[in-house]
């Protein structure tokens, strides 16, 4: 694994020898090479750049305008100055052998500067905000990244050469020899460290799928609900049993609602409960709109659910990059005590 020590350092060289893929490893050992700001903020997009292979990296002559493309060289080239020249300045500069030249996402130049995040109440041991007179008392550094924020450019620099000229992709095409690495920013792409976010993701659209049947509403929550617990990282025994008992009252709502099953205990009561509070023609529109509301507050315990289980795989991190799990601490147990909470609200038979 990346040491994020490495990739926080100041300067352009990296400690690479952690790299799974040689392509990478060979853009980033020399003064030329890729910043560490760069790495940071494809953390942030959700790569996890050590579990790269070069076999995922796709090289091409031509962009592919989607993802990240890092434009290279893989031979030493001589290409023109461009700009303004000074007295000392030569009409022609070298790249020499795997110099990245240019970042791109979705095929448009990454423009990106330093920044700075305020530290959180969940990212203090204390959970006290932190206060003070430095400039940067209280925050941490970052990276902004993304489209030049024209028409005061903050995000100035453009990772690479950061070369006047060659700061776009029809300069870039110009340079005799140039290549592409294409990085695939799907989120099932095995270095995506997407578990997490796919779960958190397909728990937000389970309330818009569209289910007839209690037994279709039985398949997309079962799929939901595996895939999570397929996923899950150091979690705690009891939390997993309270959403699974949730997710099995719901399904028995929906037998009874959908599948004609008879409905008995605290099914009925919730059914009836259901059917007093509204005004409607038939009993069919009941049922959906009961099965709607089951759906969505069923897809809201799943999101915080999913939301736990990312701040258990940031605790885990942490634990190894810092030593320890202080800052994501608060999150993991702020998240718990929200699925506890949905939870107990639909045992309760609250549906909104």
């Amino acid at each position: 694994m990346i040491k994020l020590k490495n990739i926080l350092k100041e300067n352009q060289i990296l400690i690479t020898e952690k790299f799974a893929s040689g392509k990478l490893r060979a853009l980033t050992n020399h003064w030329q090479g890729l910043e560490s700001q760069f790495f940071m903020w494809g953390a942030k997009l959700g790569v996890e750049w050590d579990k790269i292979k070069d076999s995922e990296i796709e090289t091409n002559t031509k962009p592919k305008k989607k993802g990240i493309e890092i434009a290279y060289v893989d031979k030493e080239v001589k290409v023109p100055t461009k700009g303004k020249k000074g007295y000392w300045t030569d009409s022609h500069f070298t790249l020499r052998k795997f110099t990245a030249v240019l970042v791109m996402k979705d095929g448009k130049p990454v423009w990106w500067t330093h920044d700075y995040e305020p530290i959180t109440r969940v990212q203090t041991v204390t959970g006290k905000r932190v206060v003070g007179s430095g400039s940067t008392q209280g925050r941490v550094a970052t990276v902004d990244a993304g489209p030049r924020d024209l028409p005061y450019p903050r995000r100035d620099k453009t990772f690479g050469i950061n070369q006047l000229g060659y700061q776009s992709l029809s300069s870039v095409m110009k340079i005799p020899g140039i290549k592409f690495h294409h990085i695939n920013l799907d989120e099932d792409q095995p270095y995506m460290g997407a578990g997490v976010k796919r779960q958190m993701r397909q728990a937000a659209q389970f309330g818009a799928s569209k289910f007839a049947t209690n037994d279709e509403f039985k398949r997309i929550n079962q799929s939901y609900f595996d895939e999570m617990l397929k996923k899950r990282l150091n979690d705690p025994k009891k939390l997993a049993e309270k959403v699974k008992k949730a997710a099995n009252f719901c399904q028995q709502i929906m037998d009874a609602a959908l599948g004609g099953k008879k409905a008995t205990g605290n099914v009925k009561k919730i059914i009836d409960g259901f059917q007093s509070n509204r005004r409607t023609a038939t009993q069919e529109s009941d049922a959906y709109a009961l099965a709607s509301a089951v759906g969505d507050d069923l897809s809201q315990l799943y999101r915080y659910y999913g939301y736990y289980l990312g701040a258990l795989e940031q605790e885990k991190q942490d634990k190894v990059t810092y030593g320890t799990a202080d800052f994501s601490r608060s999150d993991v147990e702020g998240y718990a005590k929200d699925v506890q909470r949905y939870q107990l609200q639909i045992m309760q038979g609250k549906f909104r």
